[in-house]
C-alpha cells in the first residue's frame, strides 16, 4: 500500500510538472508545435470524418457530460459506493472550477479555423478535462468488477480510446491548440490521482511516519 502510494504521488509530480511545462511554453509564445499541428490536421478534413468527429466531441459537451455523470452517480448510489460517489461529483468539480480559472488567468484565444463554433478562452481544454476525469474514473470504479481478463482489458481499452479521440477530435476540428487538449488532460488526470490518494489514505490510514 506505501509502495502504491508513492507511486500515486510520483505520477502526480510529472503530471504537474508537464503542465507547468505546457503552461510556460503557452506564456513564452513557444507554440509552434501548436500551429504546426493546427495546419497539418486540416489535410484529414473530409466530410465524413468531420461529422465523426463532431459526434465524438459532442459526448462531452455540458448537458451529455452531465447526463452521464448524472447516470454514473446513480449506479454508484444504488451500490452504496458512497465515497466513489463523493469521488465523483467532487472530482468533476474541482476540474471544471480549476478550468474555467485556469482559462481566465491564461486568456488563449482558440485557433481562427475552426469547422464548429466554440466559446470561451482556449487553455486548457474543458473537454479533455473532464474526459479523462469521467472515464478514468470509470475505470478506477468498476475495473475490479469485471472478472473476465479479456473484458476487463477491452473496457479498459475501450475508455482509455474515448479519452484520446475526445481530445483528438478538438484538435481535429480546429477549436483547440494541441496543447490545450494536452493541459486539460493533465489537469484532469490531476485531479483523479489527487482523488485516488485520498481515498487510499482514508481507507488504509496512511501515515508517512
Amino acid at each position: 500500500m506505501q509502495k502504491r502510494m508513492f507511486y500515486l504521488i510520483g505520477v502526480e509530480i510529472v503530471v504537474a510538472f508537464i503542465f507547468y511545462k505546457l503552461v510556460n511554453g503557452i506564456i513564452n509564445n513557444n507554440v509552434r508545435l501548436d500551429i504546426f499541428l493546427n495546419e497539418k490536421v486540416m489535410v484529414l478534413w473530409n466530410p465524413l470524418l468531420n461529422r465523426i468527429m463532431i459526434l465524438v466531441t459532442m459526448i462531452m459537451d455540458t448537458k451529455v457530460a452531465a447526463g452521464l455523470a448524472i447516470g454514473l452517480l446513480v449506479v454508484l448510489l444504488s451500490r452504496k459506493r458512497f465515497y466513489d460517489s463523493f469521488l465523483l461529483v467532487s472530482s468533476l468539480i474541482i476540474g471544471q472550477a480549476v478550468k474555467s480559472l485556469m482559462k481566465l488567468i491564461m486568456i488563449r484565444i482558440r485557433p481562427s479555423n475552426a469547422l464548429i463554433h466554440a466559446e470561451g478562452f482556449s487553455f486548457p481544454s474543458g473537454h479533455a478535462t473532464i474526459a479523462i476525469i469521467f472515464f478514468s474514473l470509470l475505470i478506477y470504479f468498476f475495473r475490479n468488477d469485471i472478472k473476465n481478463k479479456f473484458l476487463k482489458n477491452l473496457f479498459i481499452a475501450v475508455n482509455i480510446l474515448m479519452i484520446l479521440l475526445i481530445g483528438f477530435s478538438r484538435v481535429y476540428l480546429g477549436v483547440h491548440w494541441a496543447s490545450d487538449v494536452m493541459g486539460g488532460f493533465c489537469l484532469g488526470l490531476g485531479v483523479v490521482l489527487f482523488g485516488m490518494l485520498s481515498k487510499i489514505y482514508k481507507e488504509k490510514k496512511f501515515t508517512f511516519f
